[in-house]
């Protein structure tokens, strides 16, 4: 008798219009949830889709994080070498090899010809004013490259820092020398700076008046009779220092230089 109520139970249970659709939906929603999750995976891990390693070869240290950016790679320095007959700095060898296929973000090891240049760590300049970076900057050994400005509520405080468009931390360990570019708050208004004189200045000084004055080099034309590009000096900027003439936060100056003997 038990077992005549359980099947008839199980016969209803079969007939039940509901519960035939539900279990009819479930048969058709795995397959495509699980067809789904395969395309899912497929993308996650990059299925088949592979970088073609670069050929680090004969580079310096100072342009890998641009040719890694630009492949989407990163790279690790494993191991230098002494070679008196190789430039100091470069790539010797890597692992994976240049041609071979490797996923995204995937490490290139590098050995390196070893390079006398000095490591420093970069300085905790978040939040600081422009000028206390750029004091704290030049102390450790560093250059200043490009200022970006961005409206924030605060002027003239550092927000970012990278090198070549790559951001770097405080404490990081990078070369003597390096070009470090900053981002810079603007400020909610528009704020304007006077238009400094640069005559007669070469391009250091002339890019440590910039920095100061929270402006950039813009184009940089030299004479045709220019001959010592380190040496050669300013004979005209545009725009002109005259007039008091003024500039956004950020705003750049072309500058135009000659040899210093050259009267114009």
């Amino acid at each position: 008798m038990k077992e005549q109520n359980t099947n008839n139970r199980i016969l209803l249970f079969f007939k039940n219009k509901e519960v035939i659709k539900h279990f009819s939906l479930a048969l058709v929603s795995l397959p495509v949830l699980f067809f789904l999750y395969l395309q899912f995976l497929n993308i996650y891990t990059l299925h088949g889709k592979y970088i073609t390693v670069p050929d680090y070869s004969n580079y310096h240290i100072l342009v890998l994080d641009s040719i890694s950016e630009t492949n989407n790679l990163t790279y690790v320095i494993i191991d230098s070498i002494s070679d008196s007959n190789l430039p100091k700095g470069i790539v010797i060898n890597q692992n994976p090899k240049a041609g071979s296929k490797v996923k995204k973000k995937r490490k290139i090891y590098l050995t390196v010809n070893e390079t006398n240049t000095r490591i420093v760590k970069f300085p905790d300049i978040f939040d600081l004013t422009l000028r206390q970076a750029l004091r704290r900057i030049e102390i450790v050994g560093l250059s200043v490259g490009k200022l970006d400005y961005k409206s924030d509520i605060a002027t003239n405080k550092i927000l970012d820092f990278n090198v070549n468009g790559i951001s770097i931390f405080s404490g990081q360990e990078i070369l003597k020398g390096t070009i470090v570019n900053l981002v810079v708050g603007r400020g909610l208004s528009e704020e304007y700076v006077i238009v400094p004189n640069l005559i007669d200045l070469n391009r250091v000084a002339a890019h440590i008046v910039l920095n100061s004055s929270s402006l950039n080099i813009g184009t940089e034309i030299y004479d045709e009779n220019c001959i010592d590009s380190l040496n050669a000096v300013i004979y005209k900027q545009t725009p002109s220092y005259l007039n008091e003439n003024e500039l956004k936060l950020g705003s750049t100056i072309d500058i135009y230089f000659k040899n210093p003997n050259i009267v114009n």
